[in-house]
C-alpha cells in the first residue's frame, strides 16, 4: 500500500509539473509583442508584469504591464521603448484583484476607497 501511494504521488506530482503555466513570447508585427499563459486555467485571473532591469529592482522595480480577466490569456503589446523587456506572469488569487487593491504590493490593503470625512454636509466638491 505505501508503494502505490508512493507511485501514486509521484505521478500526481508529474501531471501537475507538466500543466504549471508559463509563459509565450511572440513578435506581433514590427515592434509589438503577443503574450500567452501557456496551460493557463480558464477560471483563474492572471496579471503580466514587466521591468527594463533584471538586476536593479529599485530603479526598476516589477510594474503592472496588465491586469488580465477571468479566463484571458492573450495579451499584446505595442514597443515599449526599450532594448530589452521582461515578463512575468502572476496568478491574481486576491479578492479583489490586485488591478483594484489599493496598494496592490499588499493585498491585504482591499478595495482603493476614498472616504470624505468633512464636509459630511451634502456640500458639492470639485
Amino acid at each position: 500500500m505505501f508503494l502505490a501511494g508512493t507511485i501514486l504521488a509521484a505521478i500526481v506530482g508529474i501531471v501537475r509539473a507538466q500543466t504549471t503555466p508559463g509563459l509565450a513570447i511572440a513578435r506581433n508585427g514590427t515592434n509589438g509583442l503577443s503574450i500567452t499563459v501557456t496551460n493557463a486555467v480558464l477560471t483563474d485571473s492572471y496579471e503580466l508584469w514587466w521591468t527594463p532591469n533584471l538586476g536593479d529592482a529599485v530603479d526598476y522595480p516589477w510594474t503592472l504591464a496588465a491586469p488580465g480577466a477571468i479566463g484571458q490569456t492573450n495579451f499584446l503589446f505595442a514597443n515599449w521603448g526599450y532594448p530589452a523587456v521582461f515578463f512575468r506572469g502572476v496568478l491574481d488569487t486576491n479578492n479583489p484583484p490586485l488591478w483594484e487593491n489599493a496598494s496592490p504590493n499588499s493585498p491585504g490593503t482591499n478595495l482603493l476607497k476614498i472616504t470624505i470625512a468633512s464636509p459630511a454636509n451634502g456640500a458639492l466638491l470639485q
